[in-house]
């Protein structure tokens, strides 16, 4: 069994290595003979990331996330551009995170890969800087909820063991029940974690402990905000939405590259709508 999964993580592995080392399209600047054309591919990339994930969304309606996690998977594979891809594979490790901590692991790393080399993320406007923030936060806090519950698993067993906690989150690596890197949040800084309840019998010990926060991961939809329809533009591809903000009885008409109230509108299309906020990327499903 051991075997089968570390295999399983291999695989996984090597798949979204492929899908990093794959080109980076519709991202080249305008040069001075004019603008590069995007290729049909990149074009097609919206509609084929709205219609997996909202099939995506219906399986996970009926508690089927492992299928679910798995068509994500799959996404990324015939996506061709970014930020189709790194949404993506965001989304599935956020999904089975808890399922599968060892894959959603490494889609957080390579994609902190991709944020230091795609050309998507290095530009200077604010769109590249805003988004590239928020999709950082987001891979860091799956990094950190990750190790925190391996941190506080290996914590468990150890009063398990001992009838207390140690004294510290290196005491709990030395002891081999839990690796050195899981003590350490995204940014490599260890994570706080304070024994408390003091008891002395005979010898000090500690029964409870303070730290090691856990927000949870964003789900696939979010009740708010919303869009609530889609319109095109004049030119071809581009549309408008109407996104009904948390405190507000009105949607309000937006386009890409708009900020409103703390939300960076990333992409637009017929089905939906990308928007990021402080550490969030969130996909927006228009009713069907």
């Amino acid at each position: 069994m051991l075997a089968a999964l570390q295999m399983r993580s291999l695989l996984v592995l090597l798949a979204l290595t492929a899908i990093a080392a794959a080109p980076v399209s519709a991202q080249t600047n305008p040069t001075p003979t004019g603008p590069v054309t995007p290729p049909a591919a990149a074009l097609q990339d919206p509609e084929i990331f709205f219609a997996h994930y909202r099939e995506a969304v219906a399986l996970v309606a009926k508690k089927r996330e492992q299928d679910a996690g798995i068509l994500l998977q799959g996404l990324a594979k015939k996506l061709g551009s970014a930020p189709w891809i790194d949404i993506a594979l965001l989304k599935q490790a956020e999904l089975i995170e808890r399922s599968n901590d060892q894959s959603a692991m490494d889609a957080y790393l390579m994609l902190r890969q991709r944020l230091q080399n795609a050309p998507y993320f290095q530009g200077k406007s604010e769109r590249a800087v805003l988004f590239s923030s928020a999709l950082t936060g987001a891979i860091n806090n799956g990094i950190n909820r990750i190790r925190t519950t391996r941190v506080r698993s290996a914590l468990d067993k150890y009063f398990a063991r001992h009838a207390e906690y140690p004294e510290s989150l290196t005491k709990l690596a030395i002891l081999g029940y839990v690796e050195v890197s899981d003590t350490h949040d995204a940014e490599d800084k260890m994570f706080r974690y304070v024994p408390t309840g003091m008891q002395l019998a005979p010898f000090i010990s500690y029964k409870r402990y303070e730290g090691l926060p856990i927000t949870p991961p964003e789900p696939l939809v979010v009740a708010s905000p919303r869009v609530d329809g889609t319109s095109g533009l004049e030119e071809p591809g581009k549309y408008a939405a109407l996104l009904n903000l948390p405190g507000r009885m009105d949607a309000l008409r937006v386009v890409e590259n708009q900020t409103l109230e703390g939300y960076l509108v990333i992409a637009i299309a017929n089905d939906g709508a990308i928007v990021t906020s402080r550490q969030r990327v969130l996909v927006l499903l228009t009713p069907k």
